[in-house]
């Protein structure tokens, strides 16, 4: 029997308006996951990273083994159903719609079992089967992509009525992850073992497997930066064992390994904004980026236990600044505020290049960098400490003409004086500020 992993991570969003460190909250938790057990695989919530408090707008959906599916509903009065699926196959993984599909759900599971619904996880249909093989890891907008064991992925025209096909992927190494591109999603990305990245810029229909020098470890989860919207939704992040992280800007084409500063495998990923994100793993690892994949740290305010795998962390809640890790038996809430990142204040064209100083200034742990661009160009924004060594690449992109603010979170960097340098084109500036803790 499986223990029970992912009931855990519904039960902290459900609850994410109360005190997880409070021996009430935790006593509620250990209730409900007396009564619900065998949760494993994966869990999706609508809505992601949602700022909206009221419960009639929330829920999530868990699946296990013994085709057991759970859905819940609210956050502050939360109610547990046990949905009947029809299948008694091992459940995989579970992917709720966008904000475009809302009441949509798809379920992956074992012996390729694909379960779609369209009222939001009440009532499941089961598409018929074309493999007998595992499937991993779904995906889905109007149209659905499923992948698995043996090079297996798996394509529906239409979420509910479309029919499963194969679409030949030309590998036989296991899939673990699969992303469809919000820029186009014509263009879908797949990951795998022995470091196996496939990219599609037709639905499908062929796939390009996209080298990368090191073969030498798994791919396990694939998150789309800034996933709900269409702002940069270029850019990947794809996660695996070693602490392997690789962050991809151009829809999938091409790859760069970022250091993780964990050696630990890292089964999950989660990004709610361009530049926020979470990866989690095993041996109690969790690793957090404000910057878009580029540097990873450590979460300051929690001391994980290396007894805990971390096989799950989702949404990351906009009002509470939380995210949610879970193993088999224990969860993790956030209150690090780790919503950070480049914000556009203004459309309107200023006159000059400028940036500005950092306010709050000191700071401890948020700070933020405001700088304005009276024509398009690629823009860098990077922190120095005092040696003159670089801590930190707040922006590396091409930016349209307006007025642009980066919150910057230094909570992994110690107290001391740091400059950050702005450069665009032949414009260079750079200022002055004090982290203090």
């Amino acid at each position: 029997m499986k223990k029970t992993l992912l009931l855990t991570v519904i039960l902290l969003v459900s609850l994410s308006l109360m005190s997880f460190r409070s021996c009430g909250s935790v006593g509620i938790i250990i209730l409900l996951l007396n009564q619900i057990k065998d949760m494993q695989g994966s869990l999706s919530i609508y809505p992601p990273g949602s700022d909206n408090s009221v419960d009639t707008l929330f829920y999530s959906v868990a699946v296990g083994s013994n085709g057991k599916i759970v859905r819940s509903t609210g956050r502050t009065n939360i109610q547990f159903q046990q949905i009947p699926s029809g299948t008694t196959q091992e459940l995989n993984a579970v992917r709720l719609s966008n904000n475009a599909y809302q009441n949509y759900v798809a379920i992956a599971g074992n012996n390729g079992t694909v379960l779609v619904s369209s009222n939001t996880g009440l009532n499941w249909i089961s598409k018929t089967p074309v493999t007998g093989a595992n499937l991993n890891a779904i995906d889905h907008s109007y149209w659905l992509f499923a992948v698995g064991d043996n090079g297996t992925i798996l394509y529906a025209s239409e979420l509910i009525t479309g029919n499963l096909v194969s679409r030949t992927s030309g590998t036989t190494r296991n899939l673990r992850g699969v992303s469809i591109s919000i820029v186009s999603n014509q263009k879908i990305i797949v990951v795998g073992d022995k470091g196996t990245i496939l990219r599609s810029i037709n639905t499908g229909f062929d796939w390009e497997n996209v080298s990368i020098p090191d073969t030498t470890f798994n791919f396990y989860a694939i998150s789309q930066r800034n996933p709900y919207t269409t702002q940069n939704g270029d850019r990947f992040v794809a996660v695996g064992s070693g602490g392997r992280i690789y962050k991809s800007t151009d829809i999938g084409a091409t790859w760069q390994q970022k250091s993780s500063g964990t050696t630990n495998t890292l089964r999950s990923i989660y990004f709610l904004t361009l530049d926020s994100g979470v990866a989690v793993g095993d041996n109690g690892t969790v690793r957090l980026t404000t910057n878009g994949g580029e540097t990873w740290f450590t979460d300051p305010y929690f001391n994980s236990p290396s007894t805990r795998n971390y096989k799950t962390v989702s949404c990351v809640h906009k009002q509470t600044n939380t995210y949610y890790a879970m193993s088999d038996s224990l969860f993790y809430v956030s209150d690090i505020p780790i919503i950070a990142g480049i914000n556009i204040i203004s459309s309107e064209i200023p006159d000059n290049f400028s940036l500005s100083q950092n306010y709050p200034n000191p700071f401890n742990p948020m700070t933020k960098i405001e700088f304005q661009l009276p024509n398009k160009g690629f823009v860098n924004l990077k922190v120095f400490d005092m040696l003159g060594k670089e801590v930190g690449t707040l922006v590396n992109e091409d930016l349209s003409a307006g007025t642009y603010e980066y919150e910057w979170n230094a909570a992994n960097l110690p107290s001391g004086i740091y400059f950050y340098r702005f450069t665009t084109g032949n414009y260079t500036e750079t200022k002055k500020m004090i982290l203090v803790k």
